[in-house]
């Protein structure tokens, strides 16, 4: 397996950072927002009902409380081992979010020791899930080998599944990987343009000088095909 960098972890740190999960009802505000709106602490009696239901074994439960500790909203300080903990029993029950939740902590090395074999079973569990931030992090470690055996098919296979819930990273990363060709495929410029094409569209201004060197190399007849291909994948969004 490969060595691990201070760029993987930047790049597994931003997969959490824009996350945008489920939180059952709990809106996903960092602690500094919640500190903001004056809500340093969660009512007692929020806590408390949501303490009896996690130890009841209630999975949504477990993962309220993990989010509460993991952004001091009990104590006022932040918990995280709390938070893991938490998390780690509502992954066990199945709970999407908190199988990513627990996932990034172990990647952060916050919690507990850093494990990326953890981290890469739990990002499995939850993109099965359908959860596309979960899907993004599965495919960079499967990119770089990193808690997993190196498997550049399958990293291009999640990075998709991904980039059709609307991560940019990932439109990014399939745009980069036809351009280089690695993986199941050779070199596409034409996919590379498509993918390209959607991550400018989609905010990323640091790709458009890719775009436009793909762009100068395809013929009129591959920069049609280019764009139809670009059109399907804008159908194909799965909107969650």
């Amino acid at each position: 397996m490969a060595t691990v960098t201070d760029r993987d972890i930047r790049r597994l740190v931003a997969g959490v950072a824009f996350a945008a999960l489920a939180t059952g009802g709990i809106a996903p505000a960092t602690a500094q927002t919640a500190a903001e709106e004056g809500l340093s602490r969660a009512p007692d009696f929020i806590v408390e009902r949501y303490r009896a239901k996690a130890e009841a074994g209630e999975a949504q439960a477990q993962f309220r409380l993990g989010y509460l500790h993991e952004n001091g909203l009990i104590s006022g300080t932040p918990d995280i081992a709390a938070a893991a903990d938490w998390y780690a029993r509502a992954a066990d029950g199945g709970h999407a979010a908190a199988q990513f939740k627990r996932a990034s902590l172990y990647a952060a090395g916050e919690g507990g020791p850093r494990d990326f074999a953890k981290a890469a079973s739990l990002y499995e569990a939850a993109a099965k899930q359908g959860v596309a931030e979960a899907q993004y992090n599965l495919a960079i470690l499967l990119q770089d080998g990193i808690g997993v055996e190196k498997d550049t098919d399958a990293a291009i296979r999640w990075y998709e599944q991904a980039a059709f819930r609307g991560v940019l990273p990932a439109m990014r990363a399939l745009g980069l990987l036809y351009l280089s060709g690695v993986g199941r495929s050779p070199q596409d410029d034409i996919e590379a343009w498509a993918w390209l094409t959607l991550a400018v569209e989609n905010g990323d201004a640091a790709m458009a000088d890719h775009l436009k060197s793909v762009d100068g190399k395809l013929e009129d007849k591959a920069r049609d095909e280019a764009g139809r291909l670009a059109d399907a994948y804008r159908q194909l969004r799965i909107v969650p």
